[in-house]
């Protein structure tokens, strides 16, 4: 139970869930042994509960120069899963994630004000199938190269990235089963390339290290020369363990297709599904600041 003195600073904080309401698990039983057994995620909620506490207290008390952003149960709770309970290295994703939210300004400002980068979500540049791939994960596509001809356009597409990926995170079974991710890279040319070598290192290591992801699987498509420019830059970033997920297609998606259902995927990827649903997503976006689940 929290004191009275705690309620207070709840309040004013602005806590979008009074103390009541607590988390619950609604996982389905398939999801929460998955959790159980690949996250070490507590079975029980008093104790899952008390880790949550844990986390938020000790990032109140030791972490001093940010204010946590969300002090909510699922907010936290996505940190937790995604460094498998293991709560020092949950408290240091969750104090760069702040850490990028305070130093990247350039991008974050987009992130929190979705309707700046309107143009790049009606072209659909980042844009997740409503189906999930074999194995159970979420699949998010992005096409970067679409309508870049921007001076800051690879920042558009960073921050239509972060939005999005921040989106599908509501959703906990992404949490715990993660995500595939398909870059598309048909119209990726050289001027976007060293748009990117300037930010590529912030960008991985927010997404390594920040963001609560679990990416499981890396594919790209249709790379080219440009592609090599900024995998030379960014490959000292990339932690091992992604290293050995990306996977580079061509123009073949013949791999892809033993990962998802060529029903589900788009006649871009070689699939016999519908075309991504942009209006949809963009729409799931915008909606995002005024969303207060959190």
């Amino acid at each position: 139970m929290l004191s009275n003195s705690r309620r207070i600073i709840y309040l004013l904080r602005g806590n979008y869930k009074m103390i009541s309401e607590r988390y619950q698990c609604q996982l389905s039983s398939a999801a929460l042994k998955k959790a159980v057994e690949e996250l070490n995620e507590p079975e029980d909620n008093e104790v899952r509960l008390a880790a949550i506490d844990k986390l938020r207290t000790r990032f109140q008390e030791e972490i001093k120069d940010f204010e946590l952003i969300r002090t909510d149960d699922s907010f936290l709770l996505r940190f937790l899963r995604h460094r498998k309970f293991n709560e020092d290295k949950a408290l240091k994703s969750l104090e760069n994630y702040h850490r990028h939210r305070k130093t990247w300004k350039s991008v974050f400002n987009l992130v929190d004000n979705p309707e700046k980068i309107d143009e790049f979500l009606s072209v659909g540049s980042v844009v997740p199938l409503k189906e999930r791939a074999k194995d159970g994960t979420f699949v998010n596509i992005g096409r970067p190269g679409f309508n870049f001809g921007k001076k800051d356009g690879i920042l558009q597409f960073m921050a239509a990235t972060i939005l999005s990926t921040e989106k599908l995170l509501e959703n906990e079974e992404m949490q715990i089963y993660g995500v595939t991710v398909i870059e598309e890279l048909k119209d990726f040319g050289i001027g976007l390339s060293l748009q990117m070598t300037t930010v590529g290192m912030q960008f991985m290591n927010l997404m390594q290290d920040g963001m609560p992801i679990r990416i499981k699987s890396l594919n790209v498509f249709n790379e080219s020369l440009a592609y090599d420019l900024i995998y030379a830059c960014v490959r000292p970033f990339i932690k091992e363990k992604l290293r050995n997920r990306l996977q580079l297609h061509g123009n073949s998606h013949e791999k892809l297709h033993e990962m998802i259902d060529p029903e589900n995927l788009p006649p871009f990827l070689g699939g016999s599904g519908p075309e991504l649903d942009i209006e949809w997503w963009k729409e799931q976006l915008l909606q995002t600041n005024n969303n207060a689940e959190k």
